[in-house]
């Protein structure tokens, strides 16, 4: 997938972000739905931030080499 640097570097910077910000949330609701206490939901929320974020960096960089 060819494109043009400065746009591949926003999309790769904003999917990052959306990655992160949609496992975060999915994960405090999931939690917070089955009443865990607050300090795990924390906890495993910010985690999978990471492996949310990580996820999104994983797809750019596959649809990079394209």
């Amino acid at each position: 997938m060819r494109q043009d640097p400065w746009f591949a570097e926003r999309l790769r910077f904003w999917l990052l972000i959306l990655g992160a910000t949609v496992a975060f949330g999915l994960a405090g609701l999931l939690l917070s739905a089955l009443k865990a206490p607050s300090t795990f939901t924390w906890a495993a929320a910010a985690g999978a931030a990471v492996a949310g974020g990580w996820g999104a960096n994983q797809v750019m960089q596959r649809y990079s080499k394209r």
